[in-house]
């Protein structure tokens, strides 16, 4: 039996290389995930005290920005693999 056929349709055996279009953004999201929980406000690093409120606000949303970028590529990651199997 030859392994190296596609079965069922597949394009590509599960687990392989995704496409262009899915790599470039889960690196895009990725790459704004970093910059987001890495990089803070300008006015946050010189350490101007007076904004608390903006700081909360800002760690909240980075938080919930990531977590949301995280599940986008989870639900494409998962569209991805019911298409792969399909017969």
């Amino acid at each position: 039996m030859n392994t190296l056929a596609p079965r069922h349709g597949r394009t590509a055996p599960p687990g392989g290389p995704r496409p262009r279009r899915t790599r470039a953004l889960f690196g895009c999201l990725l790459v704004l995930d970093a910059v987001v929980t890495c990089f803070p406000p300008v006015y946050w690093a010189a350490g101007n005290g007076d904004s608390r409120a903006a700081a909360l606000a800002y760690v909240i949303g980075g938080g919930i920005f990531v977590v949301l970028s995280v599940l986008v590529m989870y639900a494409v990651d998962r569209a991805g693999a019911r298409e792969e199997v399909r017969p």
